[in-house]
């Protein structure tokens, strides 16, 4: 299939389909979109082609395999899909598109997702209740620094920090580093792949020990055992 348009073509073909890759101003785009289609034909075996025209425009062609088997009449619901993620995330984000975006992938792969925009609401988010995971960008404008963040949450939220994963739009300094690697925090320096969030995610979710269910939780329980004494009684 090919797709094509009559406008002042692409930049670069080559990088169109990197990751956080665009030529729109800063805050106008993640640079994520095509990334996106391109793993979504992979993962079905096919190609995803960008080619600028000779006499102007465009072209984006998909490749995928073709069948020789004749196409099957669905003779019972087809089953649903199951999901990549599940429990509740807390997505901590500065910028407004990323943080759009990174909801949209957690949420779609199955994930219950909060969002933040700062280090203040944050605490207030898992002073509320407790995460699976929490994922923040660990180097927002007027935010704490990364050992600060750590050391906040296992003081007020014991065990929330084994949860906890941080992003980076740049290369950051040793003393960082090293934090990060004695105390075994996860990072993922942007650009990263949407696939490695989505593993980081359920890597952590999935880890043993996790932190004591949320408040909801809690009261449910309170409520059955209520039940199971007044119907007792």
């Amino acid at each position: 299939m090919e797709f094509s348009d009559s406008g002042p073509g692409i930049k670069d073909p080559k990088r169109i389909f990197d990751p956080f890759y665009t030529t729109k101003e800063v805050g106008k785009g993640t640079g994520l979109g095509l990334s996106i289609c391109y793993g979504i034909v992979k993962e079905h075996g096919g190609e995803i082609l960008a080619r600028n025209r000779e006499e102007g425009g465009a072209t984006i062609e998909v490749r995928l395999l073709a069948s020789d088997k004749p196409a099957m009449v669905e003779t019972t619901p087809p089953k649903r899909r199951e999901s990549l993620l599940a429990g509740r995330v807390l997505l901590v984000e500065d910028e407004a598109a990323v943080l759009d975006l990174e909801r949209d992938v957690l949420a779609g792969a199955g994930a219950e997702v909060t969002t933040s925009t700062s280090a203040a609401d944050m605490q207030q988010r898992l002073r509320e209740g407790a995460f699976d995971v929490a994922v923040m960008n660990g180097s927002m404008a007027g935010g704490c620094n990364v050992k600060e963040i750590y050391e906040w949450i296992a003081g007020n939220c014991p065990g929330q920090e084994k949860g906890l994963l941080l992003t980076f739009s740049s290369v950051t300094d040793e003393e960082t580093r090293t934090f990060l690697q004695e105390h075994g925090v996860p990072a993922l320096a942007k650009p990263f792949e949407v696939a490695d969030l989505i593993e980081q995610v359920r890597a952590l979710s999935q880890r043993e020990g996790k932190t004591p269910k949320t408040p909801t939780d809690t009261e449910e329980k309170s409520e059955d055992k209520a039940a199971t004494a007044g119907a007792g009684a």
